[in-house]
């Protein structure tokens, strides 16, 4: 039985480690405040996949708040209804504009997890015409309390002078079966 148990937690260790870790190092570069959330919300939530007519998303709010804040007075509360057993589990809230990132290595995102519910975040931009999917390479689990996550955009950085969306996604894999959520905050670009 120890034998077991000793390899079931050396395999959840190994799928932990898959993620990339929160809470690391920022890296060296200039910083530039993308959106501190003090000059209003310029973000929405997604209810289904990007055409509209695609699988059913969680997300359903996503408004300016004074909960909790990692800079000045106001963050994002990124809410999601329940994940009951055979429901979706995924969630995006997102921001649309024509954005010029030219440069940009890394986005880094405070975030803050009140709940007893780990999260899977990741971030995506779409740029140019075609709004090419670029999606870092991380995904993070984020369980209760304050993070700060690191972003790796290095390898799109030939096409971030037109970015057109920038989203925050959630991939959720078990059952919570309330509404529930997290805040963002402080979204810098490295360059």
């Amino acid at each position: 039985m120890k034998r077991f148990l000793f390899f079931m937690i050396m395999m959840f260790a190994a799928v932990f480690a898959a993620f990339s870790q929160v809470d690391e190092e920022l890296p060296k570069g200039d910083v530039v405040l993308f959106d501190g959330f003090e000059k209003g919300n310029y973000w929405i939530w997604a209810g289904f996949d990007y055409d509209q007519f695609g699988v059913h998303k969680v997300s359903n709010g996503a408004n300016l708040s004074k909960e909790w804040a990692s800079e000045g007075r106001h963050s994002l509360e990124l809410t999601m209804e329940a994940m009951g057993a055979g429901m979706s589990k995924s969630a995006s809230w997102f921001y649309d504009g024509t954005n010029d990132l030219s440069g940009t290595k890394y986005v880094v995102v405070d975030i803050y997890n009140p709940e007893d519910y780990t999260y899977n975040i990741y971030a995506v931009l779409q740029a140019t015409n075609e709004w090419k999917w670029c999606q870092a390479a991380q995904s993070y689990l984020i369980p209760k309390g304050v993070h700060t996550v690191v972003y790796d955009f290095r390898e799109f950085t030939g096409i971030l002078s037109d970015v057109r969306r920038i989203s925050i996604n959630s991939d959720n894999w078990i059952d919570l079966n309330k509404e529930s959520h997290i805040y963002i905050d402080n979204i810098r670009l490295i360059k």
